[in-house]
């Protein structure tokens, strides 16, 4: 009995110790496990959450570029604005440089790294090319950086680079910050480099290693518990008379160690509840030919934006895509788990499920399965569809402008069918503008739009593209229909009043309208032709519609006159006028000196002549003639200075004067000023008016002459016998010559009328003391006839041709 006590006791101590061996040894393998799993949990998130954050910074850096601006008035301004915005909202962003398309730098954010990157040649710097997508460390030998390059596209074509310059040690730190605390070692690697590394490695703990992919870097994250997991054994197998404390200790440790994973899963979970996107984490089912995935995880985001149906755990993504109608969903996160290529779309209202009108989604491979994240972009989309909508659209009268309705029209030829270009220009705006005021006018317009806007289709197009011209498109109507509308238009625009501080004001439209239906010209050309309709229509007499024949003479007639207009702007501007010289030849009297009419010459492009009957009546219309005046005296006066010889034995030179000149207040001190600064003798000059323009100015006329003739000036009074006015005329006219009009003049010999009427011209001018010329003298027996009437001089191809100025100074 005392044996067996003892053998008992001895059993007991064997079985005991046994037991507490076994204990021990089954806590040593536990403890390696566990250290395992937690390894393993915190290799997971820290690699999960990386690989989110990279792909949201990544995301911005491709927003950043996908929306660069086709044109700006300052595009590091834009760079740098967006840029900040984007390094305030995405911690761990150190810098964003802006480089040009060999990859120097233009801009930095940041100012100290600004210093140092400015004018850098960033490839050279980092040791390896720029690429459309690249990412790069930096330096080389110790990586602190890791610089994301995206390349920056205009219209097709390379416009330079976006470099992010990402803080390895911060953005790694945010997630690892606590895991040194809680007995981990751990070590990043991208490659062979070691990016970060906390605590040292034990050969005998194991190690996790969690690859991961952060911004197109292949990274591997290295986990060890710096537990030594055999320590409680050893001290439970020598101290196993404190078994229950030993144990106590063993289960107070086991739970710690627990409730430190869960710290870790927390912190996860507070990081992804800190972002901005929602997040979705799926692992795959074991099953691979299922074909679907099961919902791991969630964060706060997601909550808000999500009915609660739809964040079950366990959730099934095939059944979710099912309550959103979205089965295209499911196969696309299978495609991206398959391809490893991320899928990003833009979803308008998705679903009744989830609370935003816009959703941006994003879907990314991950180790176990699939990261889904997405965020509510309404307000972005809001302001992105007010920004198209106020580049498209006039900003006073709602309409299209001209670039939104020349877009439209483009589509609109590009599918035949019965319609018109309606061209309207609004008569009367620019009085009621300029007596009333902007506001007047800017009220004006947005009625008129509104007017312009009654009985249109949905298919009709109305836009405003100039100051008050408007451009209207009757689609699905042949010219009938569209006449119909037009006339019915008009005539609302006839009754129209509008009323403005106690005033009230009629205006009218003119109307160019050209046919859609078998148009194959080219959009500037269409509009050119309903441009030119509407011309036509307010030379018609105004408020009317002209239907444009594209094939027609008046098109041909108004290129012809914008391509006169165009010659006369560019004579102007480079001097290509040209200055010819007839001879006028005593009659009747005689000769003391050279006598020379200046004539105005212009070639076209092509180097041939152009009529004056051309130019000169357009240059009156478009308000030139007294430009081109005082060009003709300047050069005129300027050349009489440089040949002093040629000027003494210049008797008189004749210069033509257009009607509007003789209203110019300004014409008279400047040929005052022309004449005492080239110092010519205003005896010499003589200055030709029309008859016409004289007596329509009779008292400005009159003003003009006797201010100059006071000076010594001649004038000549020419076509006379043409004009609307009668020989009472002359008394109130102090000229010194009367050229009598050729057309009296050339068939004289042969017409007894005609030569009637010479002779009754040069007596009344005679009896005035007034010289007479004879135009278009054609030869010698008309100047024997003129003789015999006693005109003074003649001028004529039978006298003398016209010739370039210069041949006469020759001569």
């Amino acid at each position: 009995m005392q044996r067996r006590p003892a053998l008992v006791a001895s059993l007991a101590t064997v079985f005991i110790f046994a037991i507490i061996l076994l204990v021990a040894f089954y806590l040593g393998l536990s403890n390696q496990k566990t250290s395992e799993i937690k390894a393993r949990t915190v290799a997971q998130q820290v690699s999960n959450a990386l690989e989110i954050m990279a792909a949201d910074r990544v995301r911005a850096l491709d927003d950043l570029v996908g929306h660069w601006p086709v044109a700006a008035a300052n595009e590091i301004d834009w760079f740098n604005v967006r840029a900040v915005t984007l390094a305030k909202m995405l911690p761990g962003l150190r810098d964003l440089a802006l480089l040009d398309q060999q990859g120097r730098v233009m801009w930095s954010i940041d100012p100290l790294w600004r210093k140092q990157l400015l004018q850098q040649h960033l490839p050279t710097l980092l040791g390896a090319p720029l690429l459309d997508k690249s990412a790069v460390l930096h330096p080389p030998q110790q990586p602190q950086s890791l610089v994301v390059s995206r390349a920056i596209s205009m219209q097709g074509k390379p416009h330079g680079y976006v470099a992010a310059f990402f803080d390895i040690t911060t953005i790694i730190g945010v997630y690892t910050s606590e895991l040194e605390a809680g007995g981990l070692s751990f070590r990043m690697q991208d490659g062979a480099r070691v990016l970060l590394q906390s605590g040292s490695f034990a050969a005998s703990a194991p190690q996790v290693t969690q690859p991961l992919v952060f911004a197109g870097r292949q990274w591997h994250f290295t986990v060890q518990s710096q537990t030594d997991i055999w320590q409680s054994a050893w001290w439970i197998a020598g101290l196993g008379f404190v078994i229950s404390c030993g144990i106590g200790v063993l289960l107070y440790r086991q739970f710690a160690k627990e409730a430190q994973v869960r710290r870790f899963q927390q912190l996860y979970q507070s990081a992804a509840d800190a972002s901005l996107d929602a997040m979705l984490l799926w692992s795959r089912q074991a099953d691979a030919a299922a074909g679907d995935f099961l919902l791991q995880q969630s964060n706060k985001v997601a909550a808000q934006l999500c009915d609660a149906a739809l964040l079950l755990p366990g959730q099934s993504l095939a059944l979710l895509c099912q309550q959103l109608d979205a089965e295209w969903l499911l196969r696309r996160c299978l495609k991206v788990d398959q391809t490893g290529q991320p899928y990003e779309a833009v979803l308008a209202q998705p679903s009744t499920l989830i609370h935003a009108r816009w959703l941006r989604l994003q879907v990314v491979k991950s180790a176990q399965g699939l990261a889904m994240t997405f965020r509510d972009v309404s307000r972005e989309q809001a302001l992105q569809q007010q920004i198209r909508y106020q580049a498209e659209h006039d900003q006073l009268t709602g309409l299209l402008n001209r670039y939104a309705f020349e877009q439209r029209l483009a589509g609109l030829l590009q599918q035949p069918q019965a319609g018109a270009l309606c061209y309207i220009d609004m008569d009367q705006f620019k009085q009621i503008n300029d007596s009333c005021g902007h506001l007047a006018g800017d009220e004006l317009l947005r009625r008129v739009a509104s007017l312009l806007s009654t009985d249109l289709t949905d298919a009709d197009v109305l836009a405003r593209v100039g100051g008050d011209e408007f451009c209207l498109v009757l689609t699905g109507r042949d010219l009938t229909a569209v006449s119909q509308h037009l006339q019915q238009l008009l005539r609302q625009i006839g009754v129209f009043r509008f009323d403005w501080q106690q005033q009230i004001f009629t205006i009218g439209a003119s109307i160019g309208v050209v046919a859609l239906d078998g148009y194959q010209g080219s959009l500037t050309d269409l509009i050119k032709a309903a441009d030119s309709g509407c011309y036509l229509a307010k030379h018609q007499g105004r408020n009317r519609y002209f239907i444009v024949d594209t094939d027609g003479p008046e098109l041909n007639h108004l290129a012809q006159q914008r391509q006169l207009l165009s010659l006369l702007h560019k004579a102007l501007d480079e001097d290509l006028f040209e200055l010819y010289a007839q001879p006028i030849v005593p009659l009747s009297v005689a000769g003391q000196g050279s006598q020379l009419e200046v004539l105005l010459r212009l070639r076209d492009s092509d180097g041939q002549m152009v009529s004056p009957a051309l130019f000169i009546p357009l240059a009156e219309q478009q308000g030139l003639m007294g430009l081109i005046d005082r060009r003709v005296i300047r050069r005129v006066l300027q050349q009489l200075a440089q040949s002093p010889l040629q000027l003494e034995l210049l008797d008189k030179i004749a210069i033509n004067l257009s009607g509007p000149s003789l209203s110019d207040p300004e014409l008279l001190p400047y040929i005052q000023q022309q004449l005492g600064l080239y110092r010519i003798p205003a005896g010499k000059i003589c200055f030709e008016i029309t008859e016409t323009a004289a007596i329509t100015n009779m008292a400005a006329a009159k003003r003009f002459i006797d201010s100059l003739r006071q000076i010594g000036c001649k004038f000549a009074l020419d076509d006379f016998g043409v004009g609307m006015s009668s020989f009472a005329y002359l008394k109130h006219l102090p000229v010194d010559y009367l050229k009598i009009d050729g057309s009296f003049v050339k068939a004289m010999t042969q017409n007894a009328t005609d030569a009637v009427m010479v002779r009754a011209m040069a007596d009344i001018a005679r009896s005035l003391q007034i010289q007479t010329i004879a135009e278009f003298v054609p030869d010698e027996a008309t100047c024997v006839l003129l003789r015999s009437i006693g005109v003074h001089y003649g001028q004529g191809y039978g006298l003398g041709i016209p010739a370039p100025w210069a041949d006469f100074f020759k001569r």
